[in-house]
């Protein structure tokens, strides 16, 4: 008997090593977190949390902030960046070259890493760069915008006071062109308007049916978004809300939220399976937050889709309560933010604090609840902050 058993174990064992030897090579070539190599990091970088930076997967550019100071050019601390290494966690079993935690010069622009999947049929290339911090503008109609690479969608941005290119808007655009692939330009969540604005453009959010594809996801609608922060498009259809990263870092105490919006409801709410909700009136969402950026073990800390609206790290939040459905007259508004926190100046000083500034078709649009046919325009929004109150 007991060398029937051992036979029966030996067999087993072979056979588990027979599937693992079979199993395929990974085929992702993925940068998961990128960590500076150095012990004194809020001598140069931004804070301290800059250092290690999560990537999502979407992104191939990879930006750790400077220190105001090296917004001048002749700064004596740029020598520091001709020598600085780098350690990434790849997906397993990816290679990366330049070799991974060598040191290089970032002072020419940044430096191209290229990654090579295990099985070696994939590639992607990363961008890693040090810039100084740029100060969000706080003023915005929506003006500037462009088409994305394939020019589907637009993606919306902002121009410094030095007048370089901010990308500090996101829109869950990208998501919607893998569900619907077939959609137009103009049938896309978030699109620029010209037709109706307070001047040039406004932005138009339109609640959209996702199609064959939504309901076999059960992702049914896709509410029209423009936010402050970025959007993961690779996570979106595993975890919608985790895709959504809510703000970018800020300097400034916001006092004010304003601007004007236009908006009429979808003729028939639905909730996430598709049942029409008899008696139901879709609404808009328009809301600025202020937030704590580091966790309390000082770790770099974005709000998501679950939780932009009640974790514990906000400090401030502004949101339009009294939403007016009138799609024939612009309604201002102007909203003092409500402060849950005193502010730490010394935080504050060194972007410690994130900011964004959220608009959606539907309030419940994150849940894929909603009207299809629900449209929000918004134009010349802005935040008011403390040194600019007059």
């Amino acid at each position: 008997m007991r060398k029937i058993f051992f036979g029966l174990s030996l067999a087993a064992i072979l056979g588990l090593v027979s599937c693992i030897q079979d199993e395929p090579l990974n085929a992702e070539c993925d940068i998961e977190q990128a960590v500076v190599v150095t012990d004194d990091a809020e001598a140069w970088l931004l804070n301290a949390s800059e250092a290690v930076q999560d990537v999502p997967s979407a992104d191939t550019t990879i930006v750790f902030y400077l220190r105001e100071e090296f917004m001048d050019e002749n700064y004596e601390g740029w020598d520091r960046l001709k020598d600085v290494a780098i350690n990434f966690r790849l997906t397993p079993g990816a290679t990366i070259t330049p070799e991974n935690g060598s040191a290089h010069d970032f002072t020419q622009g940044g430096v191209y890493y290229h990654v090579t999947s295990e099985d070696g049929a994939w590639q992607r290339n990363y961008h890693v760069m040090f810039i100084p911090v740029q100060p969000l503008t706080v003023t915005y109609d929506f003006e500037n915008f462009r088409w994305e690479s394939l020019e589907r969608y637009c993606e919306w941005f902002e121009y410094s006071d030095q007048g370089n290119e901010i990308n500090m808007w996101a829109t869950a655009n990208p998501g919607f062109a893998i569900s619907k692939s077939s959609a137009t330009p103009e049938e896309f969540p978030t699109i620029p308007w010209e037709n109706e604005s307070i001047s040039g453009h406004s932005v138009k959010l339109e609640t959209r049916d996702t199609g064959l594809f939504g309901v076999m996801m059960n992702m049914r609608i896709a509410a029209g978004n423009l936010f402050i922060g970025t959007f993961d498009v690779a996570n979106a259809l595993q975890d919608a809300m985790a895709a959504t990263r809510f703000g970018l870092p800020f300097n400034k105490k916001p006092l004010r939220f304003e601007g004007y919006y236009k908006f009429k409801p979808g003729e028939k709410f639905q909730n996430r399976t598709g049942v029409i909700q008899e008696g139901w009136v879709d609404d808009p969402d328009l809301y600025a937050v202020l937030y704590e950026n580091t966790d309390e073990n000082g770790q770099s800390f974005t709000l998501q889709g679950d939780n932009v609206l009640t974790h514990p790290n906000i400090v401030a939040l502004a949101r339009v309560t009294d939403r007016v459905h009138d799609f024939d007259n612009w309604t201002h508004f102007d909203i003092p933010f409500e402060y849950y926190k005193e502010i730490d100046e010394e935080r504050l000083k060194t972007y410690g604090y994130n900011l964004s500034v959220v608009f959606t078709s539907s309030i419940e649009g994150g849940a894929f609840c909603g009207a299809v046919g629900s449209t929000l325009l918004v134009d010349e929004v802005k935040v008011t902050c403390e040194d600019e109150d007059e």
